[in-house]
């Protein structure tokens, strides 16, 4: 479902230049999708409207009103990227961003799409180039290219290029120009203390779990997961009670981990629903586990 309605969202930015397209655009938003694959189809094989073969590629991407291939979506993004649709392009630089199944990952050919997109005026692409320069993947790391294309997304509106553009102002003037030595760890450090609460608990998670070269340490993992979980970040009080639960890092509380995974599921977080019926299931077999 959710990849549905996320068709019908971007199918509503099309603006098609034949009737077939604009048809298939409004069957597509009354739900009768196999007409509206048909009718895209149509637009972009014998009507030569991009914005066409920009339809059929995420009808294909999303397994919309077709049984999905990702193969073909690159086929038809190719034809709408090569008409001039900077979302088609944007697109097709994300499955060579990605790579996926018998789909090799190929970020030079990503990066030069994704600014074919941004040039075209789409910020998801802007922003993800940004990401790119900031992080040397596909091109050289830059940091006043990434500064330039997160500053591109967040003129055009987009809240997360602000962000990024924001916190890569904010390490460029605490670190200055070795702002491209730092690391996810220095980066999500910085975030955290400037009070953003997913810095916090995406430093409490690489000190529980060493990803990104992060030194394993249950009291910085403890500490970041706390304060995240505190501000209401649902992972990190799941995260932070599966410490209290094996006594790893801090004195072991059952009653406590209960507590967070309680709080956690109360809120919708299905994994903290788990933890605890597995936890309370334990309890039930050996009430000593409880002081």
């Amino acid at each position: 479902m959710k990849y549905i309605i996320y068709v019908i969202f971007l199918l509503g930015f099309l603006f098609g230049n034949s009737p077939a397209t604009n048809a298939a655009i409004s069957l597509a938003q009354k739900g009768n999708y196999v007409e509206a694959f048909s009718l895209f189809d149509k637009a972009c094989n014998q009507e030569g409207d991009a914005n066409g073969c920009l339809g059929v590629g995420l009808m294909y991407m999303y397994a919309v009103g077709t049984n999905g291939d990702h193969k073909k979506a690159m086929d038809y993004y190719k034809k709408a990227c090569s008409g001039g649709v900077a979302l088609a392009c944007s697109n097709l630089a994300s499955i060579y961003d990605n790579g996926g199944e018998n789909i090799p990952q190929d970020r030079l050919m990503a990066s030069e799409l994704y600014m074919v997109g941004c040039n075209g005026g789409d910020v998801f692409a802007c922003n993800n180039l940004g990401y790119m320069y900031a992080n040397g993947l596909g091109v050289e790391k830059d940091y006043f290219k990434s500064l330039q294309y997160y500053k591109f997304a967040c003129d055009a509106g987009s809240s997360l290029g602000c962000y990024n553009l924001g916190l890569l102002s904010n390490t460029y003037n605490i670190f200055g120009l070795n702002k491209d030595k730092l690391g996810l760890l220095d980066l999500n450090y910085i975030a955290c203390n400037q009070g953003d609460l997913i810095g916090c608990a995406n430093l409490g998670y690489m000190y529980a779990t060493g990803i990104h070269d992060t030194p394993k340490s249950p009291f910085n993992a403890i500490k970041y997961l706390n304060i995240a979980c505190e501000g209401g970040v649902l992972s990190s009080c799941n995260n932070l009670a599966t410490f209290y639960e094996s006594g790893n890092g801090v004195r072991q509380n059952i009653r406590k981990a209960m507590e967070l995974y309680g709080i956690a599921c109360d809120k919708g977080l299905e994994q903290s629903c788990k933890n605890y019926r597995i936890l309370n299931q334990k309890i039930n077999e050996n009430l000593e586990m409880l002081p």
